[in-house]
């Protein structure tokens, strides 16, 4: 009885301790989450955006001998700001299709696709100018 009666009246434990002792597994946990998340929609952000840019560059090339190398121009300047080794992790490719040959017939739709390693692929589109 005496030990129920000691039991009672000691607390020894704080609830900040204990709050933290529970709790800190979660706030990890979810903050790998966000950070996991947030790193997957930058890259798709960044593949988006390389892709219109790659498809603007062809578009509006002088001629058709240098849509093709403008478009990958764009390609190896943002590889260049890239380090070494996530230029080694994820490879970088480059696709461009039209809708119709040859490709700078006015109205025509170019397509870029971009793929960064295995699993990501955008894609971004624009006509060729009708006054060419």
């Amino acid at each position: 009885m005496q030990v129920i009666r000691l039991l009672k009246k000691s607390d020894p434990g704080s609830a900040v301790a204990e709050f933290v002792i529970f709790t800190l597994p979660f706030f990890t946990a979810f903050l790998i989450l966000i950070t996991a998340i947030s790193n997957k929609s930058l890259a798709i952000s960044e593949s988006q955006n390389l892709a219109r840019q790659t498809v603007r560059a062809f578009v509006t090339s002088p001629s058709e001998s240098l849509a093709q190398v403008r478009a990958y121009q764009v390609l190896e300047i943002y590889k260049s700001k890239r380090t070494s080794t996530s230029n080694q992790i994820r490879d970088i490719k480059l696709k461009i299709s039209c809708s119709n040959y040859p490709c700078f017939t006015p109205g025509n739709m170019i397509t870029a696709t971009i793929t960064i390693g295995n699993s990501q692929q955008s894609s971004a589109s624009e006509y060729i100018d009708l006054w060419r």
